[in-house]
């Protein structure tokens, strides 16, 4: 049996939620990287620090997911990053404050280490200006306070797990 749904939820950032028709959504993909150093975890501010994603967004069509993350992070970060693993894949509809359209969303998380770069704002295109702040280091402790730009806490929680493992083993100076 397959899907056979007509109409879905689509929720906004703000948790607004719209009822939609099932033929009328966008697809897309949605990678972000999740990195750690030195116990801090690499967060992008976004519409005047009143909500946080972490660094990665939508991979263009034809374009590879793992090249469009390292693409994504180096144009909101100022990073060149090594990926490791996939941490986490979770599925969203949402309405894309972009496209004025409901969207039907892969998420898709990587672990990553920086390789080379500063921080900056340099590849920030004509929209993110607008929206996006410099990227910053945050504690895990910042992190579990800030209101993520999620329109599900699903993948936050999944990953908040996965945050504190690693940051307690990134802080460890003995671990196994």
């Amino acid at each position: 049996m397959g899907f056979d749904k007509e109409y879905v939820t689509a929720t906004t950032i703000d948790g607004q939620e719209a009822v939609v028709a099932c033929r009328d959504l966008i697809r897309a993909t949605h990678c972000y990287a999740i990195v750690i150093r030195d116990g801090k975890i690499l967060i992008s501010p976004q519409w005047e620090d009143n909500g946080f994603v972490f660094p990665g967004g939508t991979v263009e069509l034809g374009e590879d997911h793992m090249l469009g993350v390292v693409r994504e992070v180096r144009e909101e970060t100022g990073y060149e990053i090594k990926l490791r693993n996939v941490v986490g894949v979770y599925t969203s509809i949402f309405m894309n404050f972009k496209k004025y359209r409901a969207q039907h969303s892969l998420l898709v998380y990587y672990s990553a280490d920086v390789v080379k770069g500063r921080l900056s704002t340099d590849g920030f295109d004509e929209h993110e200006a607008h929206y996006m702040k410099k990227a910053r280091w945050v504690t895990l402790e910042e992190l579990k306070s800030m209101r993520f730009m999620c329109n599900t806490q699903e993948p936050i929680k999944g990953l908040m797990k996965y945050l504190e493992r690693k940051v307690k083993a990134s802080n460890c100076k003995v671990c196994p």
